[in-house]
């Protein structure tokens, strides 16, 4: 329909005499202009809104990727603040916290020195008081976690007493204390 068009005015036949009455030299300043302008029309048609649909979603990738690390720092939150929701509930009745210490003893691989159950002066708190000699740094850690997130019961660890050990300076000897929360001597 359009050739048609051109071809009723005589468009193609004007454009290609009045190119033939061109000398060499125009016709090349013709062309390098219509080259130029193709290239500026597809620059401003196709090239220009790609880069910029580019950056848009480049940005967008950032700042998902900004909100997936926040999500995971809130999931993460939340996760032990479940913990400590799920450790505030009471133990059972019977509940032996000397056995369940000695079976996070085993599970880490550290033997308890001592290990003393104890009362608060005012009778409402029971405690362990736990003495660990010789063990190293991972074992303690292992140990901690275990008693405070990692066990079927979220006990506390209130106070924590680390020094090197006398004979070997690379290990280490600690003492503890564990709260029994919901517990009490009643």
């Amino acid at each position: 329909m359009m050739d048609g068009l051109l071809k009723k005015f005589g468009i193609f036949s004007e454009i290609s005499r009045t190119f033939r009455g061109l000398n060499k030299r125009e016709r090349r300043l013709l062309i390098g202009a219509l080259l130029l302008t193709l290239i500026v029309v597809l620059d401003l048609a196709v090239v220009s809104p790609m880069y910029r649909s580019s950056v848009r979603l480049r940005k967008e990738v950032k700042n998902d990727r900004v909100s997936l690390v926040e999500m995971q720092d809130l999931y993460e939150k939340h996760k032990k603040y479940e913990v400590v929701l799920r450790g505030s509930e009471s133990v059972p009745k019977n509940f032996s916290i000397m056995t369940y210490l000695q079976g996070v003893a085993n599970a880490v691989g550290v033997s308890y020195d001592s290990i003393q159950p104890r009362t608060s002066s005012d009778n409402a708190t029971s405690y362990i008081d736990v003495r660990l000699k010789n063990i190293n740094l991972y074992q303690l850690t292992r140990l901690l976690y275990r008693i405070e997130l990692g066990g079927e019961y979220q006990l506390k660890v209130k106070r924590l007493n680390v020094r090197t050990s006398y004979n070997n300076q690379s290990l280490l000897d600690v003492g503890l204390q564990v709260v029994i929360p919901g517990a009490s001597n009643e």
